[in-house]
């Protein structure tokens, strides 16, 4: 089976990822795909259930080292796809792309590893070499954090997105949490005797725009530049005639590699401090936040340096990168699992409409992930 005949059939099977399309069944048709092509292919496999009716699939190939392990991950689940004018699941061939959802994100990064694993069926890799087939990596990341705590002992991973295989060694994490003020409802008509919530953090806003960038600046990384942070939503008031009793803003924090959640949301609660003695009547607060780490892979390591070599010898894209976004290695990294992330297609067509891979990219990426499993 061909690896455009394996992606074919991977975007037809809808996997939409059900904390985005509660009526998405999920991962669970492509889950069951994997599991009948490793049968067919004689691949031993397993399923992880990592959540109800939500899966990961193992497949693998014995190393004559068999303690070591290697890992390729390549998450099952896709955005939604609304407003194509295309079949988003038609998997409809133009040329030299495939276009579907997913395809490019990431379930080309998939077929060519299954199809790289069958080729090395017979070869009696080093390693054990494991393709995980993974849930919600793009939702919360809970199928790769279940292969990072399942206690297997992964020495290191290739996790595939769409690199245009260029091998990325480093990528940004992120923090995202609210922060809150609290004021006095009152009746427009008697302001004063009232607090306005939302005056309140007209301040905090202020005060963090005007004073993390310095901080930034002090954090630029050589493959991913500098962090950054977005004040992405507001919400306060509820009535035109009242005075706003509460508002709160939604803070995205990119970390780059070397930072911490607790150093960022640090940089944020410093400001708060001093606005609440400015003010002693200022009511603020953070609430609770999302952590996601950064991830940075010597280019020393053992993985790093044959993930170059291999993709230098097939296709000349052996620099390191680095990449702005997130990846299912947050959750391997920390665990001691050296990670890198490569696959087929462009970011650029990640969770667009019309999304497509370029079939040459993807047959590379056999090539390239066989090359991997051979020399590793």
């Amino acid at each position: 089976m061909s690896v455009e005949a394996i992606l074919t059939e991977l975007v037809k099977i809808e996997s939409v990822n059900p904390r985005f399309a509660q009526a998405s069944r999920g991962e669970e048709g492509v889950a069951k795909w994997v599991m009948q092509f490793c049968q067919h292919h004689g691949i031993d496999h397993r399923a992880q259930l990592v959540e109800s009716n939500r899966a990961n699939v193992l497949a693998w190939v014995p190393g004559r080292e068999p303690d070591t392990r290697v890992l390729f991950e390549a998450h099952m689940d896709t955005m939604p796809a609304p407003g194509w004018k295309k079949n988003p699941f038609g998997a409809e061939r133009q040329g030299a792309r495939l276009y579907g959802r997913g395809a490019c994100d990431t379930k080309a990064s998939l077929a060519a590893m299954l199809e790289a694993l069958v080729s090395i069926r017979d070869s009696r890799p080093r390693p054990t070499t494991v393709v995980a087939a993974a849930v919600d990596g793009a939702g919360t990341k809970a199928g790769a954090r279940a292969l990072a705590h399942s206690g297997a002992g992964y020495e290191a991973a290739v996790i595939g997105e769409p690199t245009n295989l260029e091998p990325v060694l480093a990528h940004n994490g992120s923090v995202r949490w609210q922060i809150e003020t609290r004021g006095r409802a009152a009746h427009t008509s008697k302001p004063g005797t009232g607090v306005n919530a939302i005056t309140k953090m007209v301040r905090v806003i202020s005060a963090v725009q005007e004073q993390i960038p310095l901080k930034l600046a002090t954090h630029v990384h050589p493959l991913v530049g500098m962090p950054t942070l977005t004040i992405s939503m507001i919400e306060g008031g509820i009535d035109l005639c009242i005075v706003p009793d509460r508002c709160v803003i939604g803070i995205d924090r990119r970390l780059v590699p070397g930072e911490t959640p607790s150093d960022a949301l640090a940089e944020v609660e410093a400001i708060l401090a001093a606005l609440r003695t400015e003010d002693p009547t200022l009511e603020v607060r953070s609430l609770p936040a999302v952590e996601d780490p950064p991830v940075e892979a010597p280019a020393t390591s053992r993985i790093a340096q044959v993930v170059m070599r291999a993709c230098a010898e097939v296709t000349g894209t052996g620099e390191p990168r680095g990449v702005p976004y997130g990846t299912d290695a947050s959750q391997l990294a920390p665990q001691g699992v050296t990670c890198i992330v490569l696959g087929p297609g462009s970011i650029e067509q990640a969770h667009t409409t019309e999304e497509y891979v370029e079939l040459p990219q993807v047959e590379a990426a056999v090539d390239i992930y066989r090359q991997i499993m051979l020399t590793y």
